[in-house]
């Protein structure tokens, strides 16, 4: 049950994202075509902006209800035309059978001097209908999209086909919607009054409920589901209700719309428009990245840069801000929260200090320029700016330094990137293979799907699934859920999934095949020094136990002799002496890692006795360390191998006492 019911869920989320991600293309002409209508504008101009606002504000703000009814539908199910075909049909059909039945129980609104406004009713494609916005779209689509979920396929005797499938399902359609309209003709007075009463409480509570609204709107982030929390005020009543120019708008993202084309007849901003005082674009990524860099290693800084400032311009000019939000929050959790609260924080000051324009990405605040500055306080932006850019950095770097955090430049994680890059320079079906793999292979996969910056990804078997490969796609962040995989992949993961769509349809079907891949060498790895041998997950340090570097294990309570493991060439001496790598005859990366933390040691405990290139043979000597110095220094002295770039392999030790003589792993 509680399965069925988060499937629910998620399959909603993704369909109802769907039209919403068109709706960002209509706000900003609207907002170009507000500021050109504007009274200092030439005339020529002015009639210009007046000819596309009204086009597109009517034609697609005002029918978001028949535009989220359609896109919902379709994004529900497989049958996409169809599913658009029924839900259209039915919508019009809610439409007439609402308008009957209010007529005929004589409960039609008589309009006053607002018109409907306040009746409860309003006038959708001419028909005057109980007014539920958006949510008369929301209801149909996923109604229609159920239905033809659950009575597409339905077959009938040869002699009654043209009524099956789809058309059966449309049937069933046309009646439930006649029903559902007559349902909400007593039903919706009361939820109308219920969404009123939400939206009086937390207008109510003043700044702390858009503290609260901040807040919870990053704390669902990794789930996915902060979209859940900010599309209905957006464009529901549940953001407000205002009657603008004559016309009844609800949603802060509508109402705001509205004002701005009306602005010189404005007297005062609407307050739902603090819905909209979003400072993630512009103030946290600049304050993130500042805080990643200072507290980055001297030697990783320029690899810092070259991560975070990218992602700084993505978030200023598109709005999306995962790309760096997720280089933090598996690593340092503590920081998200921080993140969250400073983000609430700065929707609190937006209210308290009176900012009513929209912020977000400078595409979408430029438009709050045109305000007049008595209306919307637009000169706010900037101070803010400051203020929560100081407080994120301040805290970001007081917490990454005071509890030693492992972000981003910190530590040799950055070994974890360069696979990213080394996999992203490859082919594009190789990224794609990476993919399907991870996720079990083509026929574990359930389904492939998307929203504005994760790819997300259904699987059947769990177990099937290889996060540490996934991990090696050059992404923001793997999330595992389980059977529901996603990967954050910011501007561009539409194409990424359509190209894995496409790609896993003609596995399916033999026009491709999977790349041949070997997940053992046999190479065989003997024990590095004398000692006790553990497998690499029980090291305490995630960067090596989570396997992100590959596979291996670990001696420790050794007698300080570091032996070569295998046979092969010294490939990399690191400049702090910590860390020895050597490749083999076939090609295998073997990492030869003494003790943890010991960079910080600037070489003082080892004494390397091999050099860069040269030949050795298994059991040579590679090192002398002194144990105790590295105690002294608080340290561990365990010696880690790990097999880089290679997940695969297994301990094969007899024993848990290991000599260099003995076998400890096969590759």
């Amino acid at each position: 049950m509680k399965e069925a019911v988060q499937k629910s869920m998620r399959s909603f989320a993704r369909a109802i994202i769907q039209p919403v991600m068109f709706m960002a293309v209509s706000g900003l002409i609207i907002s170009i075509a507000a500021i050109m209508r504007m009274e200092f504008m030439p005339d020529v101009v002015a009639t210009v902006g007046n000819f596309f606002f009204g086009i597109i504000n009517s034609g697609a703000i005002g029918s978001l209800s028949v535009i989220f009814c359609v896109g919902i539908a379709a994004a529900l199910t497989k049958k996409k035309t169809d599913s658009a075909i029924v839900a259209i049909t039915c919508f019009m059909i809610f439409l007439y059978a609402n308008n009957s039945w209010l007529t005929l129980t004589n409960r039609l609104a008589e309009p006053g001097e607002q018109g409907l406004f306040g009746t409860g009713q309003n006038m959708v494609m001419g028909i005057q209908v109980n007014d539920m916005g958006v949510f008369l779209g929301i209801v149909i689509g996923c109604m229609v999209g159920f239905i033809v979920n659950r009575f597409g396929n339905k077959k009938f005797h040869k002699y009654l086909t043209p009524y099956e499938g789809t058309k059966f399902a449309y049937a069933i359609a046309i009646f439930s919607t006649i029903g559902l309209a007559i349902i909400v003709t007593y039903v919706w007075p009361v939820i109308n009054s219920g969404v009123n009463a939400a939206v009086s409480i937390m207008a109510s509570s003043g700044p702390f409920g858009f503290f609260t609204y901040g807040f919870l709107n990053r704390m669902l982030l990794p789930v996915g589901m902060h979209h859940l929390l900010w599309m209905p005020l957006h464009f529901t009543p549940m953001g407000g209700t205002a009657q603008i120019a004559g016309e009844t708008v609800s949603g802060a993202f509508n109402i705001w719309l509205a004002q701005l084309g009306d602005i010189s007849n404005v007297t005062q901003m609407n307050p739902a428009i603090g819905f909209l005082t979003n400072f993630g674009p512009l103030a946290f990524p600049t304050a993130i990245a500042a805080a990643f860099i200072k507290t980055a290693l001297p030697e990783n800084k320029a690899k810092v840069k070259a991560i975070v400032i990218p992602a700084v311009i993505l978030a200023a000019l598109a709005g999306t801000t995962e790309p760096i939000e997720f280089l933090f929050l598996f690593a340092a959790p503590v920081l998200w929260l921080v993140h969250a609260v400073l983000f609430g924080l700065s929707f609190f000051l937006s209210n308290i200090l009176g900012l009513r324009v929209m912020v977000g990405s400078i595409p979408e605040t430029i438009p709050s320029l045109f305000v007049p500055m008595n209306l919307g306080r637009a000169w706010l932006i900037i101070p803010i700016i400051i203020v929560i850019a100081l407080l994120e950095y301040f805290a970001f770097k007081y917490l990454i330094v005071k509890l030693n955090l492992p972000t981003i430049g910190r530590e040799i994680e950055e070994e974890t990137t360069k696979q990213s890059e080394e996999i992203s320079i490859k082919g594009n079906e190789d990224g794609l293979a990476v993919i399907v793999k991870g996720l079990g292979g083509v026929e574990n996969i359930s389904e492939i799907y998307n929203c504005y910056s994760r790819l997300r990804l259904d699987v059947l078997d769990d177990k099937k699934v290889d996060i540490d490969l996934l991990k090696t796609y050059p992404s923001s962040g793997v999330v595992d859920k389980q059977k529901h995989i996603q990967i954050i992949i910011g501007i561009g993961v539409n194409e990424l999934r359509e190209s894995l769509e496409s790609y896993v349809e003609n596995l399916r079907t033999g026009k491709a095949s999977l790349p041949v891949t070997e997940t053992t060498s046999g190479q065989v790895v003997y024990a590095p020094a004398s000692g006790e041998i553990i497998p690499i997950e029980e090291v305490p340090d995630e960067v090596f136990s989570s396997k992100k570097l590959g596979n291996g294990f670990a001696i420790m309570n050794h007698d300080g002799i570091i032996c070569s493991p295998i046979t092969g060439k010294v490939s990399t001496i690191f400049p702090t002496l910590h860390a020895i790598g050597i490749e083999s005859e076939n090609g295998d990366q073997v990492l030869i890692h003494m003790g943890i933390d010991t960079v910080d040691l600037g070489g003082k405990p080892f004494n390397v006795t091999v050099a860069e290139g040269q030949i050795v043979k298994q059991g040579d000597t590679l090192a002398r360390i002194d144990s105790q110095l590295i105690k002294e220094a608080g340290k561990d002295d365990m010696i880690i191998v790990v097999t880089l770039e290679n997940t695969a392999g297994k301990v094969i030790a007899t024993s848990e006492k290991i000599t260099p003589d003995d076998i400890a792993f096969e590759i």
